[in-house]
């Protein structure tokens, strides 16, 4: 008995020295965070998130509910699909090389155009396309988890344009187009044709 709780003590105190040590590395990476201009761009020396003129992005409301528009497949579901992308699909390129970078966002987007598409007799997207979108849709909900309560089974739901929707508080992601708009003009009128 005595040997059980020593043993549960030593393992606390090596649990609160993980802890400690995380903790500050954490403090110590936020407080030695580059400027745009220290960054080499070379291997994994680059930022993390977009670059944002405000620093980040402010927050909105956003109720969601069923639309009329995004059909599955037609004219219509290839313009309003379209009209979610940025002037560069979704690429920025940064630092003094133009290096190429995607966006989750439009990533995010990206894939479910292709899980849209995936529903008409085109096969436009390969089965590994569509497996990988998936799976990248599913690993992007789990890192940024919306907890958000929505009353009700949603199976149970009649699925009409005029379903009630909950209330969501988003980061505005309206604010990222004209970031990407930007850069693309940026980059596309530097370069040589």
């Amino acid at each position: 008995m005595h040997y059980s709780n020593a043993l549960a003590f030593l393992l606390l105190v090596a649990s609160g020295v993980n802890i400690a040590y995380v903790a500050s590395q954490v403090r110590e990476r936020l407080s030695q965070s580059k400027t745009l201009r220290e960054y080499s761009y070379v291997g994994h020396d680059h930022p993390m998130s977009l670059p944002l003129p405000d620093g980040d992005l402010s927050l909105v409301a956003l109720i969601t509910e069923e639309t009329v528009h995004y059909p599955l497949l037609g004219p219509d579901s290839d313009t309003e699909w379209d009209a979610l992308s940025s002037a560069g699909y979704g690429y920025v390129r940064l630092g003094p090389d133009d290096r190429l970078f995607s966006v989750s966002m439009f990533h995010e987007l990206h894939c479910l155009r292709m899980l849209n598409l995936a529903f008409g007799k085109a096969h436009i997207a390969s089965r590994a396309h569509i497996k990988h979108c998936l799976n990248y849709l599913r690993q992007n909900i789990l890192c940024s988890p919306d907890l958000t309560l929505e009353p009700g089974d949603f199976e149970e739901k009649d699925f009409s344009v005029e379903g009630e929707g909950s209330m969501h508080v988003c980061r505005d992601w309206s604010s990222v187009y004209p970031v990407m708009d930007e850069d693309y003009y940026r980059w596309s009128h530097s370069t040589v044709m």
